[in-house]
């Protein structure tokens, strides 16, 4: 249980954290670098998680994985577009869209816990 909110908690900071890196033009480089401390935990959490997971539904848990990924590769290129002042709105729709459906992959994965 502690692995999950671990995992969920620190996806929403890792998702304000974005916002505001994308969003704001001060303290960037901090929000960035929380952002990518956060994956580290995600992972960590995500690996736990994922062992009881696998059992579960293997192909959704695979799925989840890829789209993970892709959204960290989206919000490392989203930051590197912003620092070279060359960042467009379908790559931030690219980021948000990601994340939606990382997130909804993952409760899905969960059984909707803590939702349901």
């Amino acid at each position: 249980m502690i692995w999950l909110w671990t995992h969920l908690i620190t996806w929403m900071v890792m998702a304000i954290m974005i916002l505001l890196a994308l969003f704001t033009n001060s303290h960037t480089q901090i929000y960035e670098m929380i952002t990518r401390v956060g994956y580290l935990v995600i992972i960590a959490t995500g690996i736990k998680l994922a062992i009881k997971a696998w059992s579960v539904e293997p192909i959704l848990l695979i799925v989840k994985i890829i789209v993970a990924l892709a959204f960290i590769a989206l919000v490392e290129i989203a930051f590197a577009r912003k620092a070279q002042k060359n960042i467009s709105k379908s790559l931030i729709w690219a980021v948000i869209i990601f994340c939606i459906v990382t997130a909804l992959i993952g409760f899905a994965l969960a059984g909707w816990y803590p939702f349901a």
